[in-house]
């Protein structure tokens, strides 16, 4: 024990780990995000407002209940140094861990309703090939862990495997999601309510689609949590 205590304090020392939002050597009990970037998180309070900005941001797009994204996303931000260690690096305890703080934010709400089913928002399989992951799954691993409730990763899929909305503008990124989504099983969906689960909410154009998607097929109920909304 005693040297393998050694071993890793010496590893320590020769690479160090740092924080993924600032890049600073994390000091004793700091873990992925140092304490001074922790701190200054733009965590919003959706929890606390019925029509909050996420929800918003989806109204008049799709019948949703309710929405909530936990942090502000701007270019050049903390915030978008955490989703892009999600995404492209790896960092899978960023959507679990995070999906936890969301997941008690919820919980805390007074509009919060029962959930039934968690739903990660798919990638095409040729995009899932190629990454070996989808983001999302870790943040509804996460919520599922705060909320006490099961995920179903394989009944919600997507159909065509659309080019990334990230430099797309407002309408080209609906265009770009058009029945994109499909249900594989209905009865997995029907009558429940689903929160749908996201990395980002920018336009909407994704979530809405696929909500959309799932409100004519399934007869169901759906809410949306995000990590971040831009």
């Amino acid at each position: 024990m005693l040297i393998k205590r050694a071993w890793d304090s010496f590893l320590s020392l020769l690479f160090p780990d740092i924080c993924i939002a600032c890049e600073n050597v994390l000091i004793n009990q700091e873990f992925f995000i140092c304490t001074a970037c922790n701190y200054h998180l733009p965590i919003n309070d959706h929890h606390v407002v019925q029509r909050n900005a996420a929800y918003q941001r989806l109204l008049g797009k799709s019948e949703i209940d309710m929405a909530w994204s936990y942090l502000s996303f701007t270019k050049n931000s903390r915030t978008q140094k955490l989703i892009h260690s999600l995404k492209y690096h790896r960092a899978f305890k960023v959507g679990e861990i995070f999906g936890i703080k969301l997941g008690k934010q919820i919980l805390a709400s007074h509009y919060y309703t029962e959930i039934d089913l968690i739903v990660p928002i798919p990638i095409h399989k040729s995009k899932l090939r190629n990454r070996s992951y989808n983001q999302s799954d870790f943040i509804a691993q996460g919520l599922a862990i705060a909320i006490g409730k099961p995920i179903n990763n394989t009944d919600l899929v997507r159909l065509i495997n659309t080019q990334s909305q990230t430099e797309k503008g407002r309408l080209d990124r609906y265009d770009n999601v058009l029945d994109v989504f499909g249900c594989i099983n209905t009865e997995s969906f029907k009558g429940k309510h689903i929160l749908l689960v996201d990395d980002v909410l920018t336009t909407g154009a994704t979530m809405a689609a696929a909500a959309n998607t799932l409100l004519e097929a399934c007869d169901c109920k759906v809410s949306v949590a995000t990590l971040a909304i831009a």
